[in-house]
């Protein structure tokens, strides 16, 4: 049966031979890290045409490919939507829009201004110093000690910046001057009220922190403790650790078909994973494998390498968590396909021996390292698999 992870003859040449130290065909469960090997699993075309229709539904980094179209209702609002857009912006865009809000509202309302001013000869009156006489509706201009737009433009940011220098100012005969003046002063409350909520949020958000949190770029199959098992590798690289985090895996297949007849599309099914049971939280001081054991309650039960080859499903993990320095609950996802899913294979150890202060190391660079293994799953079908 060709194999969906490497071929066996691809394998010779990177394993030592019998005769040297680091590998014993008679112990092929060794873990030595100089037979640790970088896998490109193969694509055979029939797989490939039926994985192809199949779009990953949560990328490797945890982010959605869901698009849902055009939502109504509660919280489907403008508002919420430009915040929300504006708190997943980065933050060149978020700068953007930041300095353009208060500048735009400076330049329309000093527009405003200078329309009420224009059309109500404040500038005529004001440069000859005549008051009364070419007014013809007022005795006092909306605006005192304005003379062209830079003034009132310098008018309309003191409004909305509360800064007061004192020099001009809104007369009292003048409604509309006022209505105007009233408006900006509110409208820039609210503006510098979204914007730093949005600038907080961006700070104190957990985003950030889920990036620390490394899953595996493969995930392996083969015996754990006697049973055929699915593991995967999570790791926390941050120094704030992630206090009550659980991990949850739920197979998604593309169609499901009941007893009934009905077709379910995406349909979900949970993978019970340990040592993170759910009644129990998940240490993440060091790398940690999590392991689905393979039973009769498995989704996975009854399938064997050509079956999960061929297969249109997904698994997607994800982990949550709070934060110790924040208080703050924090996500990780990640997703496998079948094709990300290598049998016969194990992962290499990635704590190391003591370091000179006595504590031990962690090489965060084998997260990904991984070394052949020999499997027997007759439980679910499928065939022995050996790499020597």
């Amino acid at each position: 049966m060709e194999s969906s992870t490497a071929g066996i003859e691809a394998l010779e040449p990177m394993l030592p031979n019998s005769g040297k130290q680091g590998w014993n065909n008679s112990n092929p469960e060794q873990t030595t890290t100089s037979r640790s090997i970088v896998i490109t699993p193969k694509q055979d075309q029939t797989s490939f045409k039926k994985r192809n229709s199949f779009r990953r539904l949560v990328t490797k980094s945890g982010e959605s490919n869901i698009s849902n179209g055009q939502i109504t209702g509660p919280g489907t609002g403008t508002f919420v939507g430009l915040f929300t857009w504006l708190v997943d912006a980065k933050w060149r865009w978020t700068g953007i829009i930041f300095f353009a809000s208060f500048y735009v509202t400076w330049t329309m309302f000093a527009v405003l201004f200078w329309l009420i001013c224009y059309f109500h000869g404040d500038f005529e009156t004001q440069e000859s110093g005549v008051v009364g006489d070419v007014l013809a509706n007022s005795s006092q201009p909306c605006v005192e000690n304005i003379k062209d737009f830079t003034s009132i433009f310098l008018f309309s940011l003191e409004i909305q910046t509360t800064i007061g220098f004192g020099f001009s100012r809104v007369t009292e005969d003048c409604a509309a001057a006022i209505v105007t003046l009233t408006v900006q002063a509110i409208l820039g409350t609210i503006i510098e009220a979204f914007l730093v909520g949005v600038v907080f949020t961006k700070l104190v958000r957990t985003k950030w922190r889920a990036q620390a949190i490394a899953f595996s770029q493969y995930s392996v199959i083969c015996q754990q403790d006697g049973q055929l098992s699915l593991m995967f590798r999570i790791a926390d690289r941050h120094t704030s650790r992630i206090i009550g985090a659980r991990i949850r895996a739920t197979l998604v297949n593309q169609t499901r078909v009941t007893r009934e007849g009905h077709v379910v599309t995406l349909d979900q099914q949970p993978l019970r994973l340990h040592p993170s049971g759910e009644d129990s939280d998940l240490l993440l001081l060091w790398p940690t494998t999590i392991v689905h054991s393979i039973t009769v309650e498995s989704p996975l039960y009854g399938m064997n390498e050509a079956d999960m080859t061929q297969a249109a499903f997904e698994i997607i993990v994800t982990l949550e968590g709070t934060t110790s320095s924040t208080d703050m609950s924090t996500q990780a996802m990640t997703s496998y396909l079948p094709c990300e899913i290598l049998w016969g294979y194990r992962f290499d150890d990635m704590i190391g021996a003591k370091s000179d202060n006595g504590r031990p190391t962690v090489d965060h660079s084998l997260m990904d390292s991984i070394y052949p293994v020999g499997i027997t799953a007759e439980d679910n079908g499928s065939v022995e698999f050996s790499p020597d």
